[in-house]
């Protein structure tokens, strides 16, 4: 009997995991993020204030360096040793280009019965040191990968939520997450 619940609980449930996302985001001070993170971004950015913070999600914990600089915002993530994960530059749904948007619009009316776009992210993924380039120089090393990543509020089957969605460079969907909120106890007027 045990197995069989063992078994109904790892077919059932856990899948659902996999469609939600839930993160938190906590402000910690310059002198408790990792030194490898600190120095890429001090050697990246100088003379910019930088807020860090942590992130908690269902996947673990990184460190997250949030600034503005040269007119971009720019959030880059690292794991809890410093190394970079990903940088991403925050743009308008109307900056991705033509065809993307298309190709992502017509998959997203497939998944959902309206959707509106609230925050939109370019998202580069490399070694450090590719990464390092393409914010100096703007100009993208071939080993860069590009992606987007959306947050969306829309409606599916009568019930409204926020999903995060993330794309290749082309607009193909790679994968979407219906946001957890965070329960509060204060009320929001």
């Amino acid at each position: 009997m045990k197995t069989i619940l063992a078994l109904a609980f790892t077919f059932l449930v856990l899948p659902c995991f996999g469609q939600q996302k839930y993160e938190r985001e906590y402000r910690i001070k310059s002198g408790a993020v990792p030194q490898k993170a600190a120095r890429f971004i001090n050697e990246v950015f100088n003379q910019t204030t930088i807020h860090w913070y942590g992130e908690e999600s269902l996947t673990g914990t990184t460190i997250e360096a949030k600034l503005k600089s040269g007119g971009k915002r720019y959030s880059i993530e690292f794991d809890l040793s410093g190394k970079i994960q990903d940088v991403e530059i925050q743009r308008r749904f109307n900056q991705i280009p033509a065809q993307t948007r298309k190709t992502l619009s017509e998959g997203l009316n497939q998944k959902f019965d309206r959707f509106s776009v609230v925050k939109t992210q370019l998202q580069w993924t490399a070694s450090q040191d590719d990464l390092k380039t393409a914010i100096l120089t703007d100009k993208l090393p071939s080993s860069v990968q590009i992606r987007y990543e959306l947050i969306l509020k829309a409606r599916k089957n009568r019930s409204a939520n926020y999903y995060e969605v993330l794309c290749e460079q082309n607009g193909a969907i790679v994968s979407i997450h219906q946001l957890v909120q965070r329960n509060t106890n204060n009320l929001i007027y």
